[in-house]
């Protein structure tokens, strides 16, 4: 296996896009948790470190024309196909560096968003104290950073899983691939033996099965990395602490809601625990928790007051998740199902339904002597975090009409059609009005490429057509679709992309009526 300090470099990582990462996800987080987050409108710069294909360090740039973005990784093919992307999106906001943490170029800056992910928990000690000092030296004061990892205690039931198929790949022959499959295999043959580990842990007899739906790329950098780790909170908040950074927040933005992680029964502890890192080891093991994302800052000034938040991060749009949204909504969040209603969120609801609103014009309209403007504050970010509202970078507009012919305005978005669709993956598209990318699925990709290019006469036979040139083959409720049948499963597909994705990709400024 080929590795960098124990990193497999000898697979390319799967690619993958992640709107965790977006500084608009960034910003609000912040911005909820009373810190003032970095400024957008007169410029501002990323870091990813571990940016892999770069699906996300370029999506971001192509959605931010504003930011300069940078992206490190160790890997040359990774970054090799970052550049050939970089230049046929005509991007011009965006580098890319080939190389490892502790060798960073000279001329490098210092960012206000710096982001890792898939790093972390996958890299040495050594490779983690590089990160800590490259924080210390180019995040710029009031920056944020992003930092993702396998947490405890979520992990504690799975990490012989891991041990399991490190240990037995490392005595097989053949390439990585190979060898992970034969551990795979054997992992297969000692639980369906039963043995004593899986009888007594049922839950990681059926990951297993969840392991052999998984890509054998992603697998192998997931489980054959030689220094991969979990942890728990509060060892990843000591080592950020050291680097002069703070905890200001998490992803997904529920988890920034302690009645939104746990149970009832357990939410009197963290009514009387005020401090907020032990509240959130609390919430770990309440949670079960086995992934992190958390977001640190370096000296962000506080937001003392909702007038503070309005001052400094009123350029942030809320908007309805979808148009039918009515009360009472019931949002499962995994350990809790909670539902929403009241005038209140009904009061929020109907002035959504006209378009995207700032948190200054919520205010105004909904305002009234018996809510305060915390209370209706608290609202919106808790409507975020139970799915109802989404935050955006810019005004939205409410869904038209479906068009009957469509252009896509960014070089960026049509690279990604023409290279990605029926590749298997879902492919990401920039929008600059939510400051973040969409993801479409592979056979979506393909309807918007003959929508684009031929128009909707015809549609569902054109991607036909290129089902069967690509070799793609289409699955539905699990089971594949026989060649019989493939013509209706794709004007099914079609008919449902026209009246709806594709009236939200017009409404997010990705695609524009020709």
């Amino acid at each position: 296996m080929d590795s960098a300090d124990g990193y497999v470099i000898d697979i390319d990582y799967i690619p993958g896009f992640y709107p965790q990462m977006s500084p608009t996800a960034l910003r609000h987080v912040a911005a909820l948790n009373r810190l003032t987050p970095p400024a957008l409108h007169d410029g501002f710069s990323y870091l990813e470190l571990g940016c892999g294909l770069g699906r996300s360090l370029t999506t971001l740039a192509a959605a931010n024309p504003l930011g300069r973005f940078v992206g490190v990784d160790i890997n040359a093919r990774h970054t090799a196909a970052i550049e050939a992307d970089i230049a046929a999106s005509q991007l011009d906001n965006v580098r890319v560096i080939t190389g490892d943490f502790g060798s960073l170029p000279a001329d490098l800056g210092s960012f206000d968003f710096i982001a890792l992910h898939g790093v972390w928990s996958w890299v040495s000690p050594r490779v983690r104290q590089d990160i800590l000092n490259v924080l210390v030296m180019h995040l710029a004061p009031g920056g944020l950073s992003l930092v993702s990892y396998n947490a405890m205690p979520g992990w504690a039931h799975l990490q012989p899983i891991k041990g399991i198929l490190q240990q037995y790949a490392a005595l097989r022959t053949g390439d990585t691939r190979q060898r992970l499959r034969d551990a795979l295999s054997y992992l297969v043959f000692i639980r369906d033996k039963q043995a004593k580990y899986f009888e007594d842990n049922p839950r990681a007899a059926a990951y297993v099965d969840a392991l052999l739906k998984q890509d054998i790329s992603y697998l192998a950098h997931e489980y054959l990395n030689e220094h991969w780790t979990s942890f728990y909170f509060a060892e990843v908040a000591a080592s950020y602490k050291e680097a002069g950074l703070q905890f200001a927040g998490s992803l997904p933005v529920f988890t920034n809601f302690w009645d939104l992680c746990v149970k009832p029964e357990f939410q009197e502890l963290f009514r009387t625990t005020s401090d907020r890192l032990v509240a959130e080891a609390h919430k770990d093991f309440c949670a079960n928790t086995a992934f992190r994302w958390d977001i640190y800052s370096k000296g962000c000034p506080a937001l003392a007051t909702v007038d503070d938040r309005l001052r400094r991060v009123d350029d942030l749009f809320f908007g309805l998740t979808r148009p039918d949204l009515a009360l009472p909504h019931r949002a499962n969040l995994g350990v809790v199902t909670t539902t929403v209603q009241g005038p209140l969120y009904q009061a929020l609801l109907e002035s959504l339904r006209g378009g995207s609103r700032r948190l200054s014009e919520l205010l105004d309209e909904v305002a009234s002597p018996e809510r305060k403007p915390e209370e209706i504050a608290r609202a919106v970010d808790a409507g975020v975090a139970m799915g109802m509202f989404e935050v955006t970078a810019g005004p939205l507009p409410p869904l038209a009409e479906p068009p009957t012919a469509v252009s896509i305005p960014l070089a960026f978005n049509r690279h990604m059609l023409a290279t990605s669709s029926l590749g298997g993956r879902p492919v990401a598209l920039a929008s600059g009005r939510l400051g973040s990318g969409v993801q479409i699925g592979d056979l979506e990709a393909a309807i918007l490429l003959e929508f684009v290019e031929g128009g909707r006469e015809g549609l569902a036979g054109r991607v036909v057509s290129r089902l069967v040139a690509s070799g793609r083959n289409l699955q539905q409720d699990g089971k594949p679709v026989t060649d019989e049948a493939r013509s209706q499963v794709v004007e099914q597909a079609c008919e449902g992309f026209s009246l709806g994705r594709l009236r939200h990709l017009v409404a997010a400024g990705v695609v524009e009526p020709a």
